[in-house]
């Protein structure tokens, strides 16, 4: 038998509750308005990834141990998906390490085409912040699939970029990465 897993506004009036906390002493303890939390516990507000981090940071657990959930219920069951809300969510699962996170939130956004352009910009930004693995495992690679039947810049440039991050000193790998970006060279802008 699957056990349920709690959802996360249970699991903080669960923790309230067997800390004898009032809603007003955690949000005065987390610093988030007594009436946005009020309204996130009884279900009436969707929950941001900050305040996530904070109700998380308050109930001393680790910063993303509602992670899994918070894509179930703030993500997949949202009635429309809304960049605002998921680009920093990604930032923070980056951040973090949580390419699980990302990867999960891909499969859901790769399906709509709007998001390509955006989620390309974001793995170009992970990408001068120096934080490759994030940028090439769960972005370039899922925006490069997207794209395989186009014949796009951008395209091009994910392979690019794709290439750059995995030359390494391992010649035999160095040898297949370059053989991937290969029919991708001529597509790129001279710069």
């Amino acid at each position: 038998m699957e056990e349920i897993t709690p959802m996360i506004r249970t699991e903080i009036e669960k923790y309230l509750k067997q800390n004898g906390i009032t809603l007003t002493e955690f949000s005065h303890i987390i610093d988030l308005n007594v009436g946005t939390l009020s309204s996130i516990v009884t279900g009436n507000r969707s929950l941001s990834v900050n305040q996530l981090d904070r109700i998380t940071a308050g109930m001393e657990l680790p910063p993303d141990y509602f992670y899994e959930r918070y894509i179930e219920e703030c993500i997949i069951e949202s009635p429309s998906l809304h960049w605002r809300k998921i680009s920093p969510f990604l930032y923070r699962c980056a951040e973090l390490g949580r390419l699980d996170c990302i990867q999960c939130v891909m499969s859901l956004l790769l399906d709509t085409s709007m998001y390509i352009p955006l989620l390309f910009e974001m793995a170009e930004d992970l990408f001068q912040k120096g934080e490759y693995q994030e940028a090439a495992t769960c972005l370039y690679e899922n925006v490069a699939e997207s794209e395989r039947k186009q014949h796009s810049e951008r395209l091009a440039l994910c392979q690019y970029r794709l290439f750059s991050i995995r030359i390494g000193k391992d010649q035999a790998q160095n040898l297949q990465t370059a053989a991937k970006f290969e029919p991708f060279v001529d597509r790129l802008d001279e710069i």
